[in-house]
């Protein structure tokens, strides 16, 4: 391999790399454990429904004259959404009752 190859292989394979890492969602473990706290507080009898009951309160709490409004991000809902179906039923049941429960059981998932 010359020289010129591998001054031109390299920092492309970086740059590849680095773009790749980007692309990937990255959440912060406050963002997380916000998902996880606005699950256990809506309604989980309809299964169906927890998107968008999660999207509801999380774009209805913020006031109209907030600078920095809080978005929605549907990949990190369907993440803590997916935990919370991996729940056993009698799990489900227990955390209904307790949302304190209901967040450390969705974290133990992980």
């Amino acid at each position: 391999m010359t020289a010129l190859k591998r001054k031109f292989i390299i920092p492309a394979a970086i740059a590849i790399g680095g773009l790749g890492w980007w692309l990937i969602p990255h959440y912060n473990a406050e963002d997380e454990a916000y998902y996880i706290s606005v699950l256990c507080a809506v309604s989980q009898q309809n299964e169906h429904q927890l998107h968008k009951d999660m999207q509801n309160v999380i774009e209805g709490s913020n006031s109209d004259y907030a600078l920095q409004k809080i978005h929605f991000i549907p990949a990190l809902a369907n993440r803590v959404i997916n935990d919370w179906k991996t729940l056993t039923p009698e799990q489900k049941q227990q955390a209904s009752y307790n949302s304190s429960q209901c967040t450390q059981l969705i974290r133990a998932q992980k």
